[in-house]
């Protein structure tokens, strides 16, 4: 499970993943080109159940979102964001 397939297979923006993670896009751009997070933070363990989250929609075919107009795509990207928000963190290794 990566960061790297979330990126290239979900057909989310940075800006929206930004908004899934709870990040900046900047921090988006640079776990897509250093890698993710430092391991065993909570920000890592966190980022580590959204990734999980969204590559089970992509396999489910959820994900990429088909076409639809912009405020219904912003705002079923708002309600993802509140669903992985309440995740729990993954454990600590």
């Amino acid at each position: 499970m990566t960061f790297a397939r979330v990126l290239g297979e979900s057909g989310l923006t940075k800006v929206e993943l930004a908004r899934l993670y709870s990040v900046s896009r900047q921090t988006i751009h640079y776990w897509a080109k250093v890698g993710p997070p430092r391991e065993g933070t909570h920000t890592a363990r966190m980022a580590e159940s959204i990734t999980k989250a969204l590559l089970i929609a992509v396999d489910r075919r959820i994900l990429p979102l088909s076409a639809m107009a912009v405020e219904a795509r912003r705002s079923r990207i708002a309600k993802m964001a509140v669903t992985l928000g309440n995740l729990k963190p993954a454990p600590i290794k």
